[in-house]
């Protein structure tokens, strides 16, 4: 039988067991509602620094520099949707003007050009066929011969026996 220590024992134990399991539970709530906040924190840093006027606008003249009219164009658009009254919105329509303008000059000069483009790139690719053309021909040429050779190989007795049938028909007069 369980003496009065050994209960007092047992109990202390799961005292113990629980108080720590209540505690873990504590702290695991506290820390997981601390990164929660945190998170949410950081999400609407992210999402300002996305959307921040100043980049945005850096972000389009650059992408203007390097002629991607259409991403720069959708970049300022950002900016106008979310920062309308910034003064980066205000440079940015000076922009998306001169974007358009270039866009239109860009796009005049190849009409301009085009003809000239289409004609040296079609004697381009007329020399590269051509050339291709001529391989296939030349490969044709030695498959052709193969083919021949290989299909004498398989008919030479046959042609062999009915060339000696002909002859004993047709006898040869000396």
């Amino acid at each position: 039988m369980a003496t009065f220590k050994d209960n007092l024992l047992v109990n202390r134990i799961i005292a113990l067991l629980i108080g720590g399991l209540l505690v873990f539970a504590i702290m695991s709530l506290t820390v997981i509602k601390t990164g929660k906040k945190e998170n949410t924190e950081l999400s609407l840093a992210l999402d300002e620094s996305r959307y921040e006027a100043g980049r945005l606008l850096a972000d389009a003249k650059a992408q203007s520099e390097n002629k991607d009219y259409t991403a720069s164009k959708a970049t300022l658009e950002e900016l106008f949707i979310n920062q309308p009254g910034s003064p980066e919105a205000v440079e940015g329509k000076a922009l998306f003007t001169s974007i358009n303008t270039a866009e239109a000059a860009a796009t005049a000069r190849w009409e301009a050009a085009l003809p000239q483009v289409k004609e040296a790139w079609s004697q381009a690719m007329a020399v590269e066929l051509r050339a291709q053309s001529a391989k296939e021909v030349a490969e044709m040429e030695a498959s052709l011969e193969k083919t021949i050779d290989k299909a004498w190989d398989k008919a030479k007795e046959k042609v062999r026996t009915t060339w000696e049938a002909q002859e004993i028909k047709t006898p040869v007069i000396s």
